[in-house]
């Protein structure tokens, strides 16, 4: 039995029993022997007097308590109105129970909207926040890898840090009857659809989920919402489905803060050295990149993302930039380890690669001019013919690389020439095992031959 119906039921049994209580009271009082002082003039004084007195105070007694049941009873009369946006949600019996039912019902969409929360200390009133009290340094942590030192970092789950209603409410005292209160299932469950009955829908020959969505007018999520039963968009004839569309008479704002740890890249100091070979680097010191923390709040309304802000950043650990020395050298006959085209405007012929069954360890390419020059620094350490080459020239850079031209149809260099980028060493030809006139170019490290173009820049 809820609160409105055993109050209509006590209340006049309650009055009831205390006046029958004063009356009995009274008649015992009125029924009370007195002195006995009978046939005397004074005596009869006396028990007039006594007698005036004992109904004085019966009466002045059951006056008050008559006063406090009607007291109490004008109390029980009153209520309290939740109105929302100024519509009316519903009466409850006081202020402790309307912040109750909000409370319940924001605690009832937390979840559904993917958050929740331990503990809360706002009412849900006319744009309350509410705050998780969940101490940080309790929450589950992920493990990241940081670089470099393999430092672990640290991410803590989403904390919420409010919770709001959106909408004004307000709770207004009003006289009432006591049938007028509602239960609180009722209330939840206006406040949740606004009210909107079922529309349970039976479906018919040639219905389908995008028919019944822009013949109702509803979005198709609603309907795959409200029927999770559907798969691969099949319905069948005869089958029931909840096209009802809510419209919730309140809309949940929440703040959700996530921090996170976020790597920094070092920087690199580069220092000349002239003792080093140009082209080649030496560290002095690894960088370590830095850890910064971050704090990033995410504003959703009833679980739909709206934004991110980023609103605190703490170093954990600076960076540490990286010293690298950097060789500046350059010996006559050594390489800079970058490679020029060795003819001017040169155009591919044939690629490195597979070819005609076997594979090509060069590229051929052919110009408008027939001059071939160095490709970097170097000394000539081959200048003559070379089976399946022709007339052949091999430049080394004297830093693990070597160039070789071949098909030359003349040299213009010998052995232990000392060379500049882009000095002339040849003519392009056709000898050797050629179909045509062009030039034949390979970069090998060591012994190995390397794809040019991993070297070379676009074909100027």
């Amino acid at each position: 039995m809820d609160y409105t119906t055993m109050l209509s039921k006590c209340r006049w049994l309650f009055v009831g029993c205390a006046m029958i209580g004063m009356l009995v009271v009274l008649a015992g009082c009125l029924l009370r022997p007195f002195p006995n002082v009978q046939g005397t003039a004074a005596g009869n004084e006396l028990d007039h007097v006594n007698r005036q007195f004992y109904d004085d105070y019966i009466y002045s007694e059951l006056e008050l308590e008559i006063n406090e049941q009607e007291r109490l009873w004008a109390a029980s009369k009153r209520g309290v109105q939740i109105l929302i946006d100024g519509s009316p949600l519903g009466i409850v019996k006081d202020e402790e129970a309307a912040t109750a039912l909000l409370e319940q019902y924001k605690q009832s969409r937390l979840p559904k909207i993917g958050l929740n929360i331990a503990a809360s200390n706002g009412s849900g009133l006319t744009n309350t926040a509410t705050e998780a009290s969940a101490p940080a340094d309790k929450a589950k942590v992920r493990i990241l890898t940081a670089a470099m030192d393999k430092e672990q970092a640290t991410e803590q789950p989403g904390q919420l840090q409010s919770a709001e209603f959106m909408q004004h409410i307000e709770l207004v005292q009003i006289d009432i009857e006591p049938e007028d209160i509602e239960d609180n299932d009722t209330l939840l469950d206006k406040i949740a659809t606004g009210g909107v009955k079922p529309f349970i829908y039976t479906v018919v020959r040639g219905d389908c989920i995008s028919c019944l969505a822009y013949k109702f007018k509803i979005d198709k999520q609603v309907i795959y919402n409200n029927n999770p039963q559907i798969r691969n968009d099949l319905i069948r004839i005869g089958e029931q489905l909840d096209l009802s569309v809510a419209q919730p008479m309140l809309t949940l704002k929440t703040v959700e803060q996530r921090i996170s740890s976020v790597e920094v890249p070092f920087t690199t100091e580069y220092v000349e050295d002239n003792s080093l070979k140009a082209g080649v680097q030496e560290v002095v010191s690894a960088g370590i990149p830095g850890l910064l923390r971050v704090a990033t709040n995410t504003t959703r309304i009833d679980g739909e993302f709206i934004e991110e802000a980023e609103v605190n950043q703490t170093w954990i650990r600076s960076a540490t930039k990286a010293v690298v020395k950097k060789g500046t050298m350059i010996a006559a006959g050594m390489g800079t380890g970058q490679f020029a085209w060795p003819v001017y405007r040169a155009k591919l012929t044939s690629d490195y690669g597979s070819r005609w069954g076997g594979f090509h360890p060069g590229m051929d390419m052919v110009s408008e001019q027939s001059g071939i020059t160095a490709s970097d620094h170097g000394v000539v350490s081959f200048a003559g013919w070379k089976t399946g080459y022709g007339n052949c020239i091999i430049i080394d850079h004297h830093n693990g690389y070597s160039t070789l031209y071949g098909h030359l149809s003349k040299i213009s260099v010998t052995v232990d020439d000392r060379l500049e980028k882009g000095d002339k060493i040849g003519v392009m030809g056709s000898t050797g095992n050629a179909t045509g006139v062009h030039l034949h170019f390979e970069i090998r490290k060591g012994e190995a031959q390397e794809n040019p173009m991993k070297y070379l820049g676009k074909a100027s």
